[in-house]
């Protein structure tokens, strides 16, 4: 993004503000620059927008990070999921004290009536519908989405602080999570967070077999271990080029077994740790186990965060031969009415309230003869929240084998099934050959320099060369596999 910086030193007076904006965005972002955790404020945005415009999303996110205590929240791709989360808990809470307002207007004019036995209080309380209506849209409109959230005027910093300390201390542990390196699945799916897998591959090589010198005997084999080669892997990926390529190692634990590992689960009512022990990666790394083991991810994310494309590699040696499998997983674009606030520019503060008082002149009646229910869903939320809790805490107490595992991401609930652009179709495709290319001549370097013979590494590394041809995308039909949605995959015999 420095390029941005440039071309606003020449910016009018009157676009200051902008450029301001922009620049601290800039930097923001600049602080995370390749580490996994590092943030892509434009999808962040999205995500805390759709939040004030879709109650059931933002019910969606609360429940995920603030309604499972004891549960490890999946990592979300580029997303500062405490601002989405923060968010989410503001639209809320602003809709709650609407409702409450309706609520109890309903229930005085109701009262009124029976006692007065005349009609006349439905006009002081149709009067409240309307101001309570209008006054949450107007402050949803004017005062979160026009001056936060359009482009260039979103920062994480403007997201409003929960009021319980409990959520506080609770999205405290989740922001450790998500820039920890300790991921607990559920069982089903490893990588979640990650979006749909498109490629699962593997090579073997006979490690302990020497190359030939110019003699014709073989060289003794130089010992390496596999902490060793992922750091070779690494440092080649690190140096793709990509602007947005983010790389590191995670451990991946099964969130049925996690509370047998006491340095992963020391306290079993409480979410498992974020950051790995010292030498716990390293462990997993040498001796992986069924429940745990430890992964090279490399995230290469463009088009604003709209696209993400992740590699997960790991390499095993048993009795002299070496397994280097890696895999691909992409999440696509959001769904289209996560972009909405794409749609919305600020319009002058007159205009928007006659919008708001002709909301709530047309949504009055709908809004206050639904506010009782409304309100006790909202009440009844954090009671039910306490419930499960409670019950969870007690079954964990007594022997009940509880899963850690993390639910889905809130970026990858949000994530539609199409492609939004051409070219975004061809930069996935390029993202996955060119990680795939990088890591194979990495690997070959490797053990190159380890003197291994390279005979069987060169044939499957040729295999794969001549099967690059056969990778298509969408609707285009493969030999060997298609990536995307609503594809085809024909066997050759």
């Amino acid at each position: 993004m420095g390029w941005m910086t440039g071309h606003m030193r020449g910016l009018g007076p009157g676009e200051d503000r902008f450029a301001a904006a922009l620049m601290a965005r800039e930097s923001e972002f600049e602080l995370g620059a390749g580490d996994l955790g590092a943030v892509d404020w434009e999808t962040t945005r999205c995500l805390a927008a759709a939040t004030q415009t879709d109650l059931g999303y933002a019910r969606s996110v609360v429940r995920l990070i603030v309604g499972e205590r004891f549960r490890a929240v999946a990592p979300a791709s580029g997303v500062d999921v405490m601002v989405v989360t923060r968010w989410a808990l503001a639209a809320l809470r602003r809709r709650a004290w609407r409702d409450f307002t309706l609520t109890s207007a309903l229930m005085l004019g109701i009262l009124l009536i029976v006692l007065t036995g005349y009609w006349w209080p439905v006009v002081p309380m149709l009067a409240c519908a309307v101001a309570a209506v209008a006054y949450e849209r107007w402050v949803r409109d004017e005062r979160v989405l026009a001056r936060t959230m359009l482009r260039g005027r979103f920062r994480g910093a403007d997201s409003p602080e929960p009021i319980s300390g409990r959520v506080h201390a609770r999205l405290a542990v989740v922001e450790a999570e998500q820039r920890g390196d300790v991921i607990v699945f559920p069982g089903e799916k490893a990588f979640v967070g990650s979006g749909r897998r498109v490629i699962h591959d593997r090579v073997l090589i006979q490690a302990a077999l020497g190359k030939r010198n110019k003699e014709g005997s073989r060289a003794i084999p130089k010992s390496f271990t596999n902490a060793e080669l992922h750091t070779a892997l690494e440092d080649a990926l690190r140096h793709m080029g990509f602007p947005e390529l983010h790389v590191g190692e995670r451990l991946y634990v099964n969130g049925k077994h996690v509370s047998a590992d006491s340095r992963l689960l020391p306290n079993p009512l409480a979410p498992p740790v974020a950051v790995a022990p010292a030498g716990l990666l390293q462990e997993s790394c040498e001796h992986p186990t069924a429940d745990a083991r430890t992964y090279l991810c490399a995230e290469i994310r463009g088009w604003k965060g709209q696209l993400v494309v992740s590699l997960f590699a790991r390499a095993v040696q048993a009795r002299g031969s070496l397994q280097v499998e890696w895999g691909f997983q992409v999440l696509p674009p959001l769904k289209d009415h996560f972009l909405y606030i794409d749609q919305r520019y600020q319009i002058h503060p007159c205009l928007q309230f006659v919008k708001a008082i002709g909301t709530g002149v047309i949504w009055c009646i709908p809004e206050l003869i639904t506010s009782p229910f409304n309100f006790a869903r909202y009440a009844w939320s954090p009671v039910r929240d306490a419930r499960r809790e409670r019950w969870q805490a007690y079954a964990i107490s007594r022997g009940f084998v509880f899963n850690y595992g993390s639910l889905h991401s809130i970026r990858e609930n949000a994530v539609g099934n199409r492609m939004l652009h051409y070219f975004l179709l061809q930069d996935e495709l390029t993202f996955i050959l060119l990680a795939e290319h990088t890591m194979f001549r990495a690997l070959g370097n490797f053990l190159e320099a380890h003197d291994v013979d390279m005979t069987q590494f060169e044939a499957q590394e040729k295999t794969f060369v001549n099967n690059i041809s056969n990778y298509n995308i969408n609707e285009v039909n493969g030999k060997n596999f298609a990536i995307g949605d609503h594809t085809r995959v024909t066997v050759s015999k």
